[in-house]
């Protein structure tokens, strides 16, 4: 007899066995299968889902087999293990029991089984089908761990730049959640017959090494270290199907990679990693021990969903990398433009500093007059060497800008002063052309903070222009005035689409002429390094076309703009905006303090000495000429070996020392700022002022001579004017 035990959920009684057997059918409201033993084990009642459930005859039911009989029946019929068959009786005929127990059937089915007592010492027995609850609860488990796998991933891809770290994550889990001996990601590089695997990262079971050693291990990183080329494998087909591919002996297929060909490597899935584009840039690859196949896996989709985010994150990486990569080509690309254009100043202003200062010697005619046409050849002379170091101080100027290392000299700047010293110096060129060229000026605008070489740059770049394209007997007119930026964003051109502030106020400079004009189809040009509107071999009008480009920057450089208006064949307003921060009161005309000396004033030197410490033999004769010529006594020394020697001889015998060195900086054997160091730290010779004079002028030069411990600095070409002025606030008298 079944032992006593607490009543189920479905309660039964005497009366119950004397249910009608027709009637069995309200015994099933729920889908139960129920089943009612006498106290003699005996099947007295059943249901309809009872016989439904394992295909029991009702007739044989209705004989009353005993209860032993009847689940043998089922495990006869094939639903029940003779395991399940002896758990599920030790566990009905125990009084320890705690109900309901699990079934796993033979069909994949789970039964929930209840046993209860009757009041007269039966037994009854419900059997609930819980596969579809089951299921959904595997399935729910399955979704929240994808879910938690998909959701860390994410976490690791969002913040992280190394790439080796979300392929290890990723793998480690998918290898755990798959079964799997190894596995690993490759990235493909290149393309086409070049194309290349490479390993991100790789992962072996411990398993694996200890059942096969680690010699094979070794060898097949080896082999993933150094890459898969493009048609070994099978991961090619992978990459060029963009499906996966299940390899289910990878050790007999004929186009396994030879190190891979091991007995210990079963079925194999390769699946492709996908670009946001749809190209494969990378293959997941993984070695299944589970007897369900690769590709049955429920976690099929998780593998593939695991794939895009790799390959999202592959792609993001690459992006960076290239990125770096492009910043670093692109810090070295400016550090050789940077080298190129020193190297090209020094090489360009050494013989320009010839040039230009034996003309300036020679028309000073100090020597003996010069004839009419000597004269004007030499004009011609200094007139194109000035023009040429122009270009290159635009060429500098515009280099400095786009690097970001100009910077401003703010000061109170008076306007209408610096627009006539500007009419002055392009006054010659004006009347050559018989142009009129007029000045309008605001009352209102008196000073303005600004850079007042810089502006002075714009406002000779703007009146060349003119003059150059404004035909013989046009008219030119240089304005102005205070201007706000509602007028700025009204202006019809601007190279620029910065935001403007209605309310700001700006100095408005314009130069408005009468000249060729230029189609708006061509403005876009204007402003661009190197460019023109007219770059044909058959141009009627010189330039490098850096004027305007060099106009905009020193316009943006001060915070502004610059805009225009152009009619073909009617004339052109080129506009600069430079924002005022602060309107400031009607001042009195600013005052020019300092006043050049005479051009063709010649200090005396009263006999003082200079050393001259020159390698390029022009050079060395233009500064003997002009020091001589002021009446100092020179001595020349030819490199810097030459000057070191001299430095340590003078020390060593006490000789009286020069009042002033010139020392150039780049010299043959030893530089010039190693020798004005070591001056500088010598005792004996650290009062004797040195000039740094140089064609070295790129930004930051200066601030370096000066850094050695030079005592001033001059770049060539060499100003005589400049050099005098040097000359007397250094030497004493």
């Amino acid at each position: 007899m079944l032992p006593m035990r607490v009543q189920s959920p479905i309660q039964s009684s005497e009366s119950e066995r004397n249910i009608n057997l027709d009637q069995q059918t309200q015994l099933d409201p729920h889908g139960e299968a129920i089943a009612l033993f006498d106290a003699a084990n005996r099947l007295v009642v059943f249901n309809q889902q009872f016989c439904q459930n394992w295909g029991l005859h009702s007739n044989w039911l209705k004989q009353k087999p005993h209860y032993e009989e009847v689940f043998a029946e089922i495990v006869k019929q094939g639903y029940w293990s003779q395991t399940e068959y002896a758990q599920f009786l030790s566990a009905v005929a125990s009084p320890e029991t705690t109900f309901p127990i699990y079934i796993e059937q033979t069909d994949g089915k789970f039964i929930e089984a209840y046993c209860s007592d009757t009041s007269d010492a039966g037994n009854i027995i419900t059997f609930l089908d819980i596969t579809e609850h089951r299921r959904s609860q595997a399935h729910l488990s399955a979704e929240l761990k994808r879910q938690a796998f998909l959701l860390g991933l994410m976490e690791r891809i969002q913040p992280a730049s190394e790439l080796q770290e979300i392929g290890h994550f990723a793998l480690s889990y998918l290898i755990q959640a798959m079964g799997a001996a190894f596995g690993d990601v490759k990235v493909i590089s290149s393309n086409g017959q070049e194309a290349l695997a490479h390993v991100l990262t790789n992962e072996v079971s411990g398993q694996f090494v200890a059942t096969y050693g680690e010699a094979v291990v070794a060898e097949m990183t080896k082999l993933l270290d150094r890459g898969i080329p493009y048609g070994q494998g099978l991961l090619w087909q992978v990459v060029e199907t963009a499906t996966p591919l299940f390899v289910e002996d990878y050790y007999k297929h004929p186009k396994a990679v030879t190190a891979f060909r091991h007995p210990g490597i079963g079925q194999l899935g390769i699946f492709p990693i996908p670009a946001a584009d749809g190209t494969i840039i990378g293959v997941l690859t993984l070695e299944s021990r589970s007897l369900r196949k690769l590709q049955d896996a429920p976690q099929q989709d998780m593998l593939m969903a695991a794939c895009r985010m790799l390959g999202v994150a592959i792609e993001r990486a690459q992006a960076q990398e290239r990125l770096r990569q492009i910043n670093k080509d692109l810090e070295q690309a400016s550090q050789l433009k940077s080298e190129f254009l020193a190297s090209m100043s020094h090489e360009l202003r050494t013989p320009l500093n010839s040039i230009l200062g034996f003309s300036d010697l020679l028309l000073r005619q100090d020597f003996a007059p010069l004839s009419s046409r000597q004269t004007k050849y030499l004009r011609v002379i200094e007139e194109s060497g000035q023009h040429l170091l122009q270009l290159i101080n635009d060429i500098l100027d515009l280099s400095k800008i786009e690097s970001g290392k100009a910077e401003l000299e703010l000061q109170p700047v008076s306007i209408p002063d610096l627009c006539l010293q500007c009419q002055e110096m392009i006054q010659p060129r004006v009347n050559k052309k018989r142009l009129k060229l007029s000045l309008d000026f605001d009352d209102r605008l008196k000073q303005a903070n600004l850079d007042e070489r810089r502006v002075r740059q714009i406002l000779i770049n703007l009146l060349s222009n003119a003059v150059k394209f404004t035909p013989e007997g046009g008219h030119i007119q240089l304005s102005c005035r205070i201007a706000y930026g509602n007028e700025l964003k009204s202006e019809i051109y601007r190279p620029d689409c910065s935001p403007v502030n209605l309310s700001t106020p700006y100095v408005c400079i314009a130069v408005e002429d009468t000249g060729i004009g230029i189609p708006p189809d061509k403005w876009h040009l204007l402003f661009r390094p190197f460019q023109q509107v007219d770059a044909s071999l058959t141009r009627q009008h010189e330039g490098t076309g850096l004027g305007l480009a060099l106009t905009k920057r020193l316009a943006e450089l001060h915070g502004g703009t610059v805009s225009l208006e152009s009619i073909e064949n009617q004339g052109s307003t080129f506009r600069v905006w430079l924002p005022l921060t602060e309107m400031r009161q009607q001042l009195a005309r600013y005052p020019n303090q300092t006043e050049a000396a005479p051009e063709c004033a010649i200090a005396t030197g009263e006999g003082k000495w200079i050393w001259v410490v020159e390698d390029q033999p022009y050079n060395q004769a233009l500064i003997i000429e002009m020091l001589e010529l002021q009446g100092y006594r020179v001595e020349l020394i030819a490199d810097g070996r030459a000057m070191m020697e001299a430095i340590h001889l003078y020390a060593a015998s006490a000789k009286a020392l020069p009042d002033l060195i010139l020392m150039d900086i780049q010299l043959p054997k030893v530089d010039g700022f190693k020798l004005i160091r070591q001056l500088k730290s010598s005792p004996y010779w650290q009062s004797v002022p040195v000039v740094a004079l140089t064609a070295m002028a790129m930004t930051g030069d200066c601030d370096r001579c000066l850094g050695a411990g030079a005592d001033a600095y001059l770049s060539k070409p060499l100003s005589l004017t400049n050099l005098q002025n040097t000359l007397q606030a250094l030497i004493k008298a």
